[in-house]
C-alpha cells in the first residue's frame, strides 16, 4: 500500500521516542529511514524499527544515542557511536566530513561502536549535495565467506559513492559487496519465497534456493574473489582502522546476541579545491549525456546513471506516497499500539 510521507514520518518519530531516543536523534533517524523506504530500499528503512524495539527490550541498545568525538585532528576524526542508533552517529560524521573537507580539500571520518546505519547513500548524498564527492563503507555481522570458503567471516559490507553533478540527480552508487544484500534474503524468508541458486550456500557449502537455509549458511560475494577482496578491505578500513570491532566479531543487529560493534569509514572530497565547481558540473552534464546516448543493448530501454532508478522512485513516492507491504505496515501499527500511540498507518486514497 501507499503511505503518506508525513504519516510515516510521524509514526517513526513516535516509535523512536517511545523506545528512548531523543527528538533530535529521532529526526535524523526518521529522515534516513524515509529516504530508504521512498526509494524502495525497504530493508534499510522503517523495517529497522522492529529490531530496534527488540534490542531495547533486552537492554542491547543505548538510547538516547550519545556519540562521542574521540579523535579530532585536522582532516581526520574518529567517532564513538555510543552503541546507539547508527543514523545519529552517521549524521555527526557527515557534518564533520563536510566541515573538514571544506577546510582541507579531503577528510576521513571513522565511526566505531555503533549499530545499523541503514542505507549508506543517505550519508554520501548529503555530502555530494555540498559540491563534493563522498565514499563510505561499513562492516557488518558475519554473513559471507571469503572466496573459496564455506563459513561466514565478513558481513555484506556495503560501499557507497556519491558525486555532485550540478543537477538534482546525483551519481549515487550504494551496493553490498555480496551478490545480494542479506536483507533481501531475510525478506524472501519472511515472504516464504525461494532465492536464486547463485546467491548463497548452506552450512555445508552447497548452493541453496531456500532463504532460511541460506541465513544459516553463507552469502556468496559479488564477482567471486573481487567482491570478497572489497568486503575484506571495507572491514579493515572501518573496523581495524577505527579501533572498533572487525570480522568475525561483529554481531547481527537483527538478533539479540549482544553489542553489534558496527564500524564505518566516510571520506569527503571538496571539488572546489581541485577545480571550479561550475566547470565540474558542466563536464558532468556532458559525461552523463554521452553515457545515456550510447547505443543500447537489445535488452535495455534506457541507460541509467547509478542511483537514477532509486531517484525516480523517490520522486514517485513524493507524489503518490511511500510504498510498503501490508506486512510491514501491520508491524509498524503493532509497534504503535504496543507503545500506546493512537496513530495508525493506512493506505493513501
Amino acid at each position: 500500500m501507499r503511505i503518506k510521507r508525513d504519516a510515516l514520518y510521524d509514526a517513526i518519530i513516535e516509535i523512536l521516542l517511545a523506545v528512548g531516543e531523543d527528538l533530535e536523534g529521532a529526526k535524523f533517524t526518521a529522515e534516513s529511514f524515509l529516504q530508504a523506504d521512498s526509494r524502495g530500499i525497504t530493508t534499510h528503512g522503517s523495517y529497522l524499527l522492529n529490531p530496534i524495539a527488540n534490542r531495547v527490550e533486552v537492554g542491547q541498545l543505548s538510547l538516547p544515542t550519545k556519540p562521542n568525538l574521540v579523535t579530532d585532528q585536522s582532516a581526520i576524526a574518529v567517532i564513538d557511536g555510543g552503541d546507539g542508533l547508527g543514523p545519529v552517529a552517521g549524521q555527526m560524521a557527515v557534518d564533520l566530513a563536510i566541515k573538514k573537507a571544506s577546510a582541507y580539500g579531503i577528510s576521513l571520518v571513522l565511526i566505531n561502536n555503533t549499530n545499523s546505519l541503514g542505507s549508506l547513500a543517505v550519508y554520501t548524498e548529503m555530502i555530494a549535495k555540498h559540491g563534493m564527492i563522498s565514499m563510505m563503507g561499513c562492516n557488518a555481522a558475519p554473513a559471507m565467506a571469503p572466496w573459496g570458503g564455506a563459513q561466514p567471516f565478513t558481513g555484506t559490507n556495503p560501499i557507497a559513492i556519491a558525486i555532485y553533478t550540478g543537477q538534482p540527480l546525483l551519481f549515487s552508487m550504494d551496493m553490498a559487496t555480496s551478490i545480494v544484500a542479506r536483507g533481501k534474503i531475510r525478506q524472501a524468508a519472511r515472504e516464504g519465497k525461494t532465492i536464486p541458486a547463485d546467491w548463497a550456500l548452506d552450512s555445508e557449502g552447497n548452493l541453496t534456493t531456500d532463504p532460511e537455509v541460506a541465513l544459516k549458511g553463507t552469502i556468496l560475494p559479488m564477482a567471486g574473489p573481487k567482491g570478497s577482496a572489497l568486503a575484506l578491505a571495507v572491514d579493515i578500513l572501518s573496523g581495524l582502522l577505527s579501533g572498533g570491532q572487525f570480522a568475525p566479531d561483529i554481531k547481527s543487529f537483527h538478533a539479540t546476541e549482544g553489542k553489534t560493534g558496527v564500524s564505518a569509514t566516510l571520506i569527503a572530497i571538496d571539488i572546489k579545491k581541485f577545480m571550479d565547481l561550475d566547470d565540474f558540473a558542466s563536464s558532468m552534464a556532458e559525461y552523463i549525456s554521452n553515457l545515456k546516448n550510447l547505443k543500447k543493448a537489445r535488452f535495455a530501454s534506457e541507460i541509467f546513471l547509478p542511483g537514477e532508478i532509486e531517484f525516480r522512485r523517490g520522486l514517485e513516492s513524493q507524489e503518490l506516497g511511500i510504498q510498503l507491504s501490508d506486512d510491514a505496515v501491520e508491524k509498524l501499527n503493532h509497534l504503535l499500539e504496543k507503545f500506546g500511540s493512537s496513530l495508525r498507518l493506512g493506505g493513501t486514497i
